[in-house]
């Protein structure tokens, strides 16, 4: 048989934190724009840069997570067609029966 499988969920903790940074590397960002000595047009442009790229940013780490997901999956249910094979296989050497 398998082992069964070890599901990780975050916690709230873990989920919070994350926010947390994302709201200040957002506002430090925001703050960071402020203080430079550049028209409002480039600081629109700016700042939608720096949007763009945490957005980017975590739907990339959303999609790597998707993808290890589906492999597990897979991989899940390959392991188990392979122990079906084998639980109806005679054992090497003992012929059948």
């Amino acid at each position: 048989m398998s082992d069964p499988k070890v599901v990780t969920k975050h916690t709230n903790g873990f989920y919070g934190t994350a926010m947390v940074f994302l709201a200040v590397t957002l506002l430090w960002n925001v703050a960071n724009i402020a203080m430079l000595n550049i028209t409002i047009e480039q600081r629109y442009t700016l700042a939608m840069g720096i949007l763009s790229a945490m957005f980017a940013t975590v739907v990339v780490s959303k999609v790597v997570r998707d993808r290890e997901e589906a492999n597990e999956l897979v991989n899940g249910i390959r392991q188990a067609r392979y122990e079906e094979v084998l639980s109806k296989s005679p054992a090497p050497g003992l012929g059948q029966f």
